[in-house]
C-alpha cells in the first residue's frame, strides 16, 4: 500500500511502539496524528518528524475517557475529513497477583486498553465506511492469547481487544 498523503492516526504515540510506529508511517511519507495524553512528549515527537516533511497534528487526550476521545476524533474530523489508518496503541499493564491489584487498578487497564480501543473505533469507523476505505489495527500482545501469572487484569484487557478485534472484522468482511 502507498501510504504516501494518508492519514494515520496513532494512539499511544509519545513512547515506545507508538512513537516508533510514527516515524516508520512518516518514513513511508503518510500524515500522522499523534495522540497520548501528555502534550510535551507529544510536541517532542511532532519536532522528531519535522525532517520528513510531512503533515502532523498533535492530540492530547486520555483515551480511556469517552468525551476526550470525542473531542479528539471531532478536532481530526474537522481537520482532515476522514483518517485512512487508526492505530489503537495505548495501553500499559499493572504487575501484580489479582488478590492483591485493588478493582481500581483493574478497571485502569480495562479503560485503557479495551475501551479507549473501542472509543476510538467508534468515532472513526464511520469515516471510513463512508469512504468505503480504511485500516484498523489494534496492538494487542501475546497476553491476548494465554493467561498469565502476575498480569491477569492485562490479559484480560487483551483477551477483550482480541475478541472485540476479530468479531469487527467478520462484521466488515
Amino acid at each position: 500500500m502507498d501510504f504516501k498523503n494518508k492519514v494515520v492516526l496513532i494512539t499511544g504515540a509519545s513512547s515506545g511502539i507508538g512513537k516508533q510506529t510514527a516515524f516508520e508511517f512518516a518514513k513511508l511519507g503518510a500524515n500522522v496524528i499523534l495522540v497520548a495524553r501528555r502534550k510535551d512528549k507529544l510536541q517532542q515527537v511532532e519536532n522528531e518528524l519535522k525532517k520528513f516533511n510531512i503533515t502532523t497534528l498533535v492530540c492530547p487526550c486520555d483515551v480511556s475517557k469517552k468525551d476526550q476521545v470525542e473531542e479528539m476524533s471531532k478536532t481530526v474530523l474537522q481537520k482532515f475529513n476522514s483518517i485512512d489508518v487508526l492505530v489503537n496503541n495505548a495501553g500499559f499493564a499493572i504487575y501484580g497477583s489479582v488478590s492483591d491489584l485493588s478493582i481500581d487498578e483493574i478497571t485502569s487497564q480495562m479503560e485503557t486498553n479495551y475501551f479507549g480501543m473501542v472509543y476510538c473505533v467508534k468515532n472513526f469507523l464511520p469515516s471510513m465506511l463512508n469512504k468505503k476505505s480504511g485500516h484498523i489495527v489494534n496492538v494487542a500482545s501475546v497476553a491476548a492469547s494465554f493467561g498469565l501469572p502476575g498480569i491477569a487484569s492485562y490479559c484480560g484487557s487483551k483477551f477483550a481487544m482480541l475478541g472485540f478485534s476479530e468479531g469487527l472484522k467478520h462484521e466488515l468482511s
